[in-house]
């Protein structure tokens, strides 16, 4: 949770991109249908916490005046400094002095997660002996220092990579870039400036994901390994009724579902599918039956909750497939309606849906028409 509903976010984005090559700065680069730089930004623009986003630029750089975000509100275009501290000062300099919190986030890292920034933005708030945060992850190849002449081997657990965002109050940070301006110093990120003007700052767990794109095949190498598939399954009893729901989407017959919710067994399933694409928990932990709240609630909102957590992570629904097994009713008929009502459910073109349904063989209890199963496949793409 938020600590603070008045935050300013920093983005330095004057880079040259040296190390990165092409024709343009990284930060301009596409990635999907956005570039880097809106990427970055566009989650921030996204959270309602979030008072003024200060990204400051090359002062010879036109491109950012294309970019989506340009004419946002919220949004101040600075010129940026020849290094990262001066960018960083400079962004200070036009900061709203209500602002509590700052946060200053990489542009070249286009793959924080919403739920990530408010773990941070939660272990600022819950330490009152910090005036800042910043996340780490452990190295996992293994190290060596240059000495001289010679590479050194060392234990890598002795070492982390330091990322971003970097969280801290305002008047701290304010004190820490302006001392570091007055010795004329630079520093590679702002932790380092915050313990250099003696405040205390948390290295908080960081997240694997959120990479920083350096090389131009970094852009491809994440978009490779960013798969996410998820599966879902779902069993139910029948009895005897006046039909059933599936994908919202009502079937006329004598039977209906013994379930504590709706019964809507198609929605379910795909739900367990996609928060397993999220590396999130399934249904049952979100919407327990052992809550009486939940008893006949709609499916429909099993599913709005879902891509609610979905979102929070800047993910949505890519495609879905999913077989209907029972030996009664006939589900093909109702392909296209199926398809049709997961579509505007989902947000995703028909063409993405995939609806069969098959029969036990009268094998077991769903062979002798007492039951029904759905399985689910689905994938993901970032939002």
């Amino acid at each position: 949770m938020n600590p603070s509903g008045n935050i300013a976010v920093i983005i330095p984005a004057a880079g040259d991109s040296s190390r990165f090559g092409g024709s343009m700065p990284k930060q301009f680069s596409n990635l999907g249908d956005e570039t880097v730089l809106e990427k970055s930004v566009n989650l921030f623009l996204g959270i309602s916490s979030i008072k003024e986003i200060v990204i400051a630029v090359n002062p010879n750089e036109d491109l950012v005046k294309s970019q989506s975000f340009y004419q946002d509100p919220r949004i101040k275009i600075i010129g940026g400094g020849n290094t990262r501290s001066e960018s960083v000062f400079n962004a200070m300099a036009v900061v709203d002095e209500s602002i509590e919190i700052v946060a200053i986030h990489d542009a070249a890292r286009p793959w924080l997660k919403k739920m990530h920034f408010e773990d941070l933005l939660s272990y600022l708030a819950s330490d009152q002996s910090i005036e800042g945060v910043f996340p780490v992850i452990s190295a996992t190849d293994s190290l060596r220092m240059k000495q001289g002449e010679d590479i050194i081997p060392v234990d890598r657990e002795n070492f982390l990579h330091v990322q971003t965002p970097q969280i801290f109050y305002y008047d701290s940070l304010k004190l820490a870039l302006d001392k570091l301006q007055q010795e004329g110093l630079h520093m590679s990120d702002e932790s380092q400036a915050m313990e250099r003007a003696g405040f205390k700052v948390l290295a908080a767990p960081g997240d694997k994901s959120n990479i920083k794109i350096t090389y131009a095949n970094d852009l491809t190498h994440h978009i490779r390994r960013d798969i996410r598939i998820g599966r879902g399954i779902d069993f139910h009893q029948f009895q005897p009724g006046n039909g059933l729901t599936l994908g919202n989407v009502f079937i006329d017959c004598k039977l209906s579902i013994v379930a504590h919710s709706d019964g809507d067994i198609i929605l379910h399933a795909i739900s367990d599918a996609l928060l397993g694409a999220a590396g999130l928990r399934d249904i049952g932990y979100y919407f327990p039956d052992t809550d009486p709240n939940n008893k006949n609630l709609s499916s429909l909102k099993i599913i709005e909750k879902t891509l609610d957590l979905l979102k929070d992570n800047s993910l949505l629904p890519n495609n879905i497939d999913f077989v209907v097994v029972c030996e009664q009713p006939k589900i093909a008929p109702y392909a296209n309606h199926l398809k049709q009502s997961l579509s505007a459910i989902l947000d995703i073109e028909e063409s993405f849906i995939g609806v069969k349904a098959t029969t036990s063989e009268k094998m077991g209890v769903i062979g002798n028409g007492n039951g029904i199963a759905v399985y689910a496949i689905a994938s993901l793409r970032d939002l």
